[in-house]
């Protein structure tokens, strides 16, 4: 009788210890995978700084004008320099003097810039902590789950043996 009671105390006391190292599992999970998510967006934002004063500026211009700029980066060559002579704005006349290859980087911009925002880099930042979050933190669940599947059908395993020894 005695024996079975501390059998008994003994395998509560194992279960305890089995949920102390769950919680303790779930917090550092879920910390590690917060800090990770840091190091990810930092690691984000040191290769892709936000955009320059004037590239926020030109982005801008051509979201407000958007058709006028759309019409002009078509025009053949012949056209653009009457185009130019009619509109002030600088982006036209550098535009005129730049190269096929800068060029092709200023429609890839243009197409870019149709719904420009100046918060968007600052919005994209925050989503791209929480996709980082969210992902490793289920990974982190995933782990732990499995890691408690196995200690427990270990455990069931170590019970049947005892039983078909005993």
């Amino acid at each position: 009788m005695e024996k079975e009671i501390m059998e008994g105390e003994a395998g509560q006391e194992e279960n305890h210890i089995d949920n102390q190292k769950e919680i303790l599992n779930r917090r550092i999970s879920f910390w590690l995978s917060f800090i990770l998510a840091i190091v990810i967006t930092w690691w984000y934002c040191a290769l892709n700084p936000p955009d320059s004063t004037e590239m926020r500026k030109m982005r801008l211009f051509f979201k407000e004008n958007i058709m006028n700029v759309a019409k002009f980066v078509r025009l053949p060559n012949d056209e653009l320099q009457e185009f130019v002579a009619s509109r002030s704005h600088p982006f036209y006349q550098t535009y005129l003097k730049s190269s096929e290859i800068e060029r092709k980087k200023i429609k890839a911009l243009i197409h870019i810039s149709r719904d420009y925002t100046p918060n968007q880099y600052w919005f994209n930042i925050i989503f791209l902590w929480t996709i980082a979050f969210t992902t490793l933190w289920f990974l982190g669940l995933i782990l732990e789950a499995v890691i408690i599947l196995v200690r427990r059908e270990d455990a069931e395993r170590r019970e049947r043996i005892k039983k078909q020894s005993g």
